[in-house]
């Protein structure tokens, strides 16, 4: 699952040490990239790249471990490297979404099971408030949570 944030909403932990929680979550659980107008920046399944583009294969390659997937370390640089502006977001009838950002970025969520069973797509949520209901995305349509 890929956790997004949006917006700035500080938050102070057990420890004292304050960090950016974000205003909106969005959790993905199906296929999703970012793109351009000329390429794919990032995409979920590049989290089974390793980091390192030219490094030859390696079967103990751990995709799990922090920033040695290409995933995390091209997200990262998105993230890092300006900041983003949502635009306009649209949810479809097949429980996919698209959010536009202020440069040409476009984040593509798109389900692909067919499956009625109660599959989750994505979730958002309001850190705001967190007595609010979620807003969920599932194979059997849209839902609050």
């Amino acid at each position: 699952m890929e956790c997004l944030k949006f917006g700035t909403l500080y938050i102070e932990d057990k420890k004292g040490d304050i960090f950016n929680y974000g205003e909106l979550g969005l959790h993905l659980q199906c296929p999703w990239r970012l793109t351009n107008d000329n390429e794919i920046i990032v995409g979920s399944n590049d989290l089974y790249e390793q980091a390192d583009e030219t490094a030859d294969y390696d079967e103990n390659f751990n995709w799990e471990e922090f920033d040695a997937n290409f995933r995390d370390v091209k997200l990262g640089k998105f993230i890092t490297e300006k900041e983003h502006i949502v635009t306009s977001a649209i949810a479809d009838k097949f429980g996919g979404l698209q959010i536009c950002f202020d440069n040409n970025v476009l984040l593509t969520i798109f389900p692909v099971i067919a499956s009625k069973a109660n599959n989750e797509y994505w979730r958002l949520l309001d850190n705001r408030n967190e007595t609010k209901n979620h807003y969920v995305s599932k194979s059997t349509g849209y839902d609050l949570d």
